[in-house]
């Protein structure tokens, strides 16, 4: 078949000598510069591209250079009579030619080297055609996987909201712990896979014993016990997740061979099931339960500790107590929380001149105020609140003024997450006025505080959290996740529970990224409220592809009414922001 053959020389007579030798067989482009070359390349995609090396002011060696990033599979032929040796090995030590011919040339020999270099671009080509079949075929499989996830995730929240937070927080812990222990990408992989899944087989346990506050009976924990069995018999037919399964089956095996459902000892366990038990013990001490409070890090880590080598891998004991981070950001929530406020500061310092109603204003515009007043009202409060108005009129105005004056002086001073937090909060609030699926002040509230995880780690992390400035929500979350052991979303739940918000609401912040996760309609509408406030304009979030419509039928919102509140966001934040010093 005929190909396509570039050949280059600012010698005229060699031009066309070459191309009487090779037009009869291949369609032939000349050019007599590298500068011409390169841009007929622009427009001709060739097998084979034959030049000269010595030629004014571009030698062959820097053409075939230059053209091997946008022309990676065109094989080169270098013709050189005086060439610069070093610089022509180089050249073929990168690969950049293939072949180079010395001049004078034999026809003969020359058209028996062209006839190879089209075989081996032959070869080359049908060897990157099956690469890219099978990039398909692996992203077409993990598509399926994703969607298999998504499914159990979707089955996991109309379970139970707290199976669902704690496969996410195991995850983030075993592939924080996984990494410390120096497991490679395909086995994280498996590993993340298997944390978020290890519990999928309680979606066949009843209820009256999966939530049942007190201890169980015999017959009961036999019935409970099932649910490895059964999650990894639900795994084993579905492609690429045999080790999945396994780990899923094997991870409540004990270190000492006293777990179940086979008794298995020390690394006769797979390392991933391994992993998953400290994790999966961690998060259920440190989580309240309805019959208990949640343990602090401290304690946690000590229990892990005291029940090395027997119930767990000492090993993977050893590499979860150095998820130092992790201890940092657990100890920071519970010394009272040390966000520093992202907004400028007040014009004036006498917090005496401002009246309640600035001083209500500055809590709701600032989240590191509000949590602050959140927690001390809920504090004394009997039933807990998320509205800043109650908890503001709960303190009253000596009690803002003390929470004002105690924390004017730290500023992060991050203009761009403050304004996004109340962009935020006021698309939350009037999304909550239109749909009456939530209380429009708790949208507010949740909306202005949606982010504070992100604002704490930003305080904790500085230089963590710049490297992963500019990344999309999802890989943002997976970076926060490895260096972490936990996303913003997750730490923002932790620091809403500290201040005494009830977790029907908390739990809305920790999933709020997960659009495609989300059957909680006000975890929805936090989700669009986000992402309306990110939006740089109304016809962009009128078009966002992330929230599908079959969501906004859910929240029963048009793609009009995203356009209608994008729209009306600046003139409400500029009169919400006007008495605020």
């Amino acid at each position: 078949m005929p190909y396509k053959i570039m050949i280059v020389d600012d010698e005229p007579a060699n031009l066309r000598l070459l191309e009487r030798l090779f037009r009869r067989d291949h369609n032939v482009v000349t050019a007599g510069s590298g500068e011409e070359a390169l841009r007929l390349l622009e427009q001709h995609d060739v097998a084979l591209l034959i030049t000269d090396q010595r030629m004014p002011g571009m030698t062959g060696i820097e053409l075939l250079k230059r053209t091997a990033a946008f022309r990676p599979h065109t094989v080169r032929i270098i013709l050189t009579g005086y060439t610069d040796v070093t610089a022509l090995v180089e050249a073929i030590n990168c690969g950049q030619v293939y072949k180079y011919v010395t001049k004078p040339w034999s026809n003969d020999e020359l058209r028996l080297t062209v006839g190879r270099a089209l075989e081996h671009y032959e070869t080359g080509k049908s060897r990157h055609e099956l690469a890219l079949a099978n990039q398909r075929l692996v992203s077409r499989l993990r598509e399926m996987t994703r969607g298999f996830v998504r499914a159990i995730a979707d089955a996991l929240e109309a379970k139970d909201d707290y199976i669902l937070g704690h496969a996410r927080r195991v995850r983030g812990y075993a592939t924080a712990t996984g990494r410390r222990m120096g497991l490679d990408d395909a086995q994280l992989e498996q590993l993340t896979l298997a944390a978020f899944l290890h519990d999928i087989g309680k979606i066949g346990t009843p209820d009256h014993i999966l939530l049942k506050p007190g201890a169980l009976t015999g017959e009961e924990r036999d019935q409970m016990q099932l649910h490895s069995r059964r999650g990894a018999r639900m795994l084993t037919d579905v492609v690429d997740m045999d080790e999945v399964a396994g780990a899923v089956l094997h991870h409540h095996e004990h270190y000492d061979g006293t777990g179940y459902p086979e008794g298995l000892r020390g690394e006769h366990i797979p390392l991933l099931s391994r992993i998953i038990l400290v994790a999966d013990a961690y998060d259920a001490m440190t989580s309240p339960r309805p019959f208990r409070e949640a343990y602090p890090h401290e304690v946690a880590i000590e229990q892990l500790e005291q029940s090395a080598g027997r119930r767990f891998d000492p090993e993977v004991v050893s590499a979860f107590r150095q998820l130092q981070h992790l201890a940092l950001i657990r100890r920071s929530i519970a010394d009272g929380l040390s966000v520093p406020r992202l907004s400028v500061p007040p014009i004036t310092s006498d917090i005496g001149f401002l009246t309640y109603e600035e001083l209500v204003s500055n809590v709701e515009t600032e989240p590191a105020l509000a949590t602050r007043v959140l927690r001390e009202a809920n504090t004394a409060a009997a039933t807990p609140t998320a509205r800043l108005s109650v908890a503001c009129a709960e303190l009253g105005d000596k009690g803002l003024r003390g929470i004002l004056e105690q924390n004017s002086a730290v500023y992060q001073n991050d203009k761009g997450l403050w304004e996004h937090s109340l962009r935020c909060a006021e698309a939350a609030r009037l999304i909550a006025e239109q749909t009456a699926l939530i209380d429009p002040e708790e949208a507010y509230s949740l909306g202005l505080l949606h982010d504070i995880g992100r604002a704490l780690l930003r305080s904790l992390f500085p230089e963590e959290m710049k490297e992963m400035e500019g990344f999309e929500d999802d890989e943002r979350i997976e970076r926060e996740v490895a260096a972490f052991g936990v996303d913003h979303a997750q730490v923002g739940q932790w620091v809403l529970e500290s201040c005494g918000v009830p977790r029907t609401l908390t739990s809305f912040v920790q999933i709020h990224h997960d659009v495609m996760r989300t059957n909680t309609p006000a975890a929805l509408l936090l989700h669009v409220a986000n992402a309306v406030a990110q939006a740089d304009n109304p016809f962009k979030v009128a078009a966002l592809n992330t929230i599908g419509t079959e969501r906004l039928y859910m929240l029963r919102l048009s793609r009009h009414d995203l356009f209608r509140i994008h729209a009306s966001l600046d003139s409400i934040l500029e009169q919400r922001l006007t008495p605020v010093l």
